[in-house]
């Protein structure tokens, strides 16, 4: 929400996901990256293409999974020559969201039917599936936090709308977010 709100410019990370979130000594998170991809992509139409393309076509490895970046971009903003928008930052912090609440990376791959991880996690809700099956196992233990981890579902979903115009402001996220702290 800073950096979308903190100045009357409409600032964009653009190239938001898990690891370029970190934390501090006591769990403070900082988002690193920021301007970078404005940085390469100000020099010329050529080098925003470029940057487009690194970022939509890098993949980086973690565990024994490979996790494509193209995973966190919003659908738009994997269309050649499309411009990010905060509104494709509310999508890449959305399926941050979802990473965090299934545990799993926001890859489409074999073992997710070849759907990416916000897909899935719809299909659940959809089919009114049990919480268990796609909820990271750590938070099951956490009983009394069921009412939370589905509002904090709810929220992740309508960041990940597949049209933009639906997506929520990161400032809404965010106080909806703190609402959930609350209850």
């Amino acid at each position: 929400m800073y950096i979308h709100e903190s100045s009357p410019r409409k600032y964009v990370h653009g190239n938001l996901k898990s690891t370029k979130i970190l934390l501090d000594n006591e769990l403070q998170p900082y988002i690193s990256g920021f301007g970078l991809t404005r940085l390469v992509s100000g020099t010329s139409k050529y080098a925003s293409s470029i940057t487009k393309k690194l970022i939509s076509t890098q993949t980086v490895a973690v565990g024994s999974r490979i996790s494509t970046p193209n995973s966190y971009l919003a659908p738009e903003a994997r269309v050649y020559g499309s411009k990010f928008t905060q509104k494709c930052d509310v999508y890449s912090f959305g399926i941050v969201l979802l990473e965090v609440l299934t545990g799993q990376l926001p890859d489409a791959g074999p073992e997710n039917d070849e759907e990416g991880l916000e897909g899935l996690v719809r299909k659940a809700f959809r089919e009114e599936r049990p919480l268990s099956e796609i909820i990271d196992s750590t938070l099951l233990t956490e009983v009394y936090a069921k009412k939370q981890v589905v509002a904090a579902f709810h929220i992740a979903l309508n960041c990940t709308e597949l049209d933009p115009e639906l997506r929520p402001r990161m400032r809404m996220v965010s106080e909806s977010l703190d609402r959930i702290k609350l209850q």
